[in-house]
């Protein structure tokens, strides 16, 4: 989805007049204040000066668009990338998505079993690799160990508990490495949207004092898969922060105690703070929506129908986009009539109204769509 600019409903910013109509005015009375005649308009004069005057407007806009470039709310590619070396604070690149292997020896061992950092094992369309050096101890059998996709991006997400369990390169004793967890956390190099947002948010990051929007700052830094943070500190000097992955996916494990071991960093967490990386609860609900088209809009029906699909699905989306956000029907009846619905029965439409605390997201659980037929207005 492309975006708004100026950023964040701020007023436009014009540092030049780029008006076609009025340049084009300007140009033309001035000519004709200094010349005392009026011109036709088939006057070559008037032509001439309205070549000179596209000239002008093209070079306003030009010089316009440069300048806003400058400002965080217009900013955009290399133009956003200059502004946040002034911020010192770099746009993310791609991240890799990490999971959690559980390697079992073939037999109990009288020495410890160290499993080298960069460990690899795969499933043949993905290789993941150990992303520090495990040990296994004197007379154990297992142990955990966290592990990172080798091709940074979404490539490696959405590997469930047991599918990538293949040993690249076989060591003695070592019977089987498995993953525990889904994969998650593998996302694409930061876009503009959200590296504007934390250049907004990066001037919070130089208290020292740990506030909510330094926490959050600091959360958005660790990787771009996360859309959105919740910060809550149920008791002083303890800090739950929440965090919600691109698609309104749950983070795992894995991805928590990376966020967590981030967040631990002296350069970053107040002495005195306790931080805990936390997926948010999810709150499940169900959309079911019946509706009836106008006949006057008969001959649009089939659009009108995928129209309302694409608008209830969008309404998921949005609705498990940010964590704390309310369980709003009337967000959802809005977007199906825009999408145009004629009416929407509300004695069979879900969700109902539920508010929403600041460490719950909303998943929804299943999609019914119902078109019940064309009625009068």
């Amino acid at each position: 989805m492309s975006e708004t600019f100026p950023r964040w409903g701020l007023p436009d910013v014009n540092f030049v007049e780029t008006d076609p109509d009025k340049i084009k005015a300007s140009i033309i009375n001035r000519y004709e204040t200094a010349s005392g005649r009026s011109l036709a308009m088939g006057d070559p004069v008037r032509q001439f000066l309205l070549t000179i005057a596209s000239e002008i407007i093209q070079l306003r806009q030009v010089f316009n668009h440069g300048a806003q470039q400058n400002l965080l709310s217009y900013a955009q590619n290399q133009y956003l990338d200059a502004l946040g070396v002034f911020l010192d604070c770099g746009r993310q690149p791609a991240s890799h998505a990490v999971t959690e292997f559980q390697f079992t020896l073939s037999q109990a061992l009288a020495s410890a079993f160290v499993i080298p950092t960069g460990f690899q094992v795969t499933n043949g369309d993905v290789t993941f690799e150990t992303i520090s050096q495990t040990t296994i101890a004197a007379g154990s059998l297992q142990a955990t160990a966290q592990a990172q996709c080798l091709e940074a991006g979404t490539v490696g997400n959405g590997y469930l508990a047991g599918q990538i369990s293949t040993i690249v390169s076989p060591l003695a004793f070592l019977a089987t490495a498995v993953n525990t967890s889904e994969s998650s956390g593998g996302s694409d190099e930061e876009d503009d949207e959200s590296y504007a947002e934390r250049l907004r948010l990066r001037p919070n990051s130089f208290s020292v004092a740990g506030p909510e929007k330094a926490y959050i700052f600091h959360t958005f830094s660790v990787s771009s898969a996360i859309i959105d943070v919740a910060i809550d500190s149920p008791t002083p000097g303890v800090v739950n922060v929440y965090t919600l992955l691109t698609g309104g996916e749950l983070p795992k494990a894995a991805f928590l105690n990376e966020v967590e071991n981030y967040l631990a960093s002296e350069e970053v967490r107040p002495l005195t703070d306790e931080v805990h990386a936390l997926a948010p609860t999810a709150s499940s609900y169900s959309v079911n929506v019946d509706y009836y088209v106008l006949n006057s809009d008969a001959v649009k029906l089939d659009s009108i129908k995928a129209a309302v699909q694409a608008a209830v699905n969008d309404y998921v989306a949005w609705q498990q986009s940010k964590i704390g956000r309310d369980i709003n029907p009337d967000e959802l009846i809005k977007r199906v009539r825009d999408a145009g619905a004629g009416r929407v029965v509300h004695s069979t439409l879900t969700p109902v109204f539920k508010t929403l605390t600041k460490s719950e997201v909303a998943q929804c659980s299943s999609v019914t769509v119902t078109f019940k037929g064309l009625e009068d207005g």
